[in-house]
């Protein structure tokens, strides 16, 4: 009987495996999460020009008002004046001033001014003499809407009158 010759099977190799990226991944995410706060940036300091430009464009009225719990005022009992179609006003400057009227006569006894400046949840206000107040910011689209200025015992509600500047 002959001898028969071990033949020797090689297994079949795998292709050798390449190394998990993680140093590209890495990049690639602080890249995109670099892209995405610059985005977010840029849409809220968009947003607060222009609230800014709103702002001061346009002439606030007075459209209502309510008492603490609530309840409606007449903006006449607010400002102390018996004139039948009575509106307090609240306007802003481009220096970063406003101004809230809101009993007529002189102009030091219905006129409250000071510094303001805008955040996203509204308005920070500075009095002249010192106090400090916040006025809501009422948005609907990325629009303002209204202005909710607290005024002794009372929330004064502000609507835009547009101009024509």
């Amino acid at each position: 009987m002959a001898k028969r010759s071990k033949t020797s099977r090689k297994k079949p190799s795998q292709p050798r495996r390449k190394p998990f990226p993680l140093a590209k991944v890495i990049t690639a995410a602080v890249i995109l999460a670099a892209a995405a706060a610059l985005t977010v940036f840029l849409v809220i300091q968009t947003n607060a020009d222009n609230a800014r430009f709103a702002l001061k464009n346009t002439r606030w009225i007075s459209q209502s008002a309510r008492t603490a719990s609530g309840d409606e005022a007449d903006i006449r009992d607010v400002a102390g004046v018996r004139y039948s179609n009575y509106q307090a006003r609240l306007s802003f400057d481009n220096d970063s001033r406003f101004e809230l009227w809101i009993a007529p006569g002189d102009a030091d006894d219905g006129t409250h001014k000071g510094t303001y400046t805008l955040g996203g949840d509204g308005i920070e206000a500075a009095f002249d003499n010192g106090t400090k107040a916040h006025f809501d910011v009422i948005r609907s689209g990325g629009t303002i809407t209204r202005i909710d200025v607290a005024y002794d015992t009372y929330i004064v509600s502000f609507t835009a009158e547009r101009t024509e500047s």
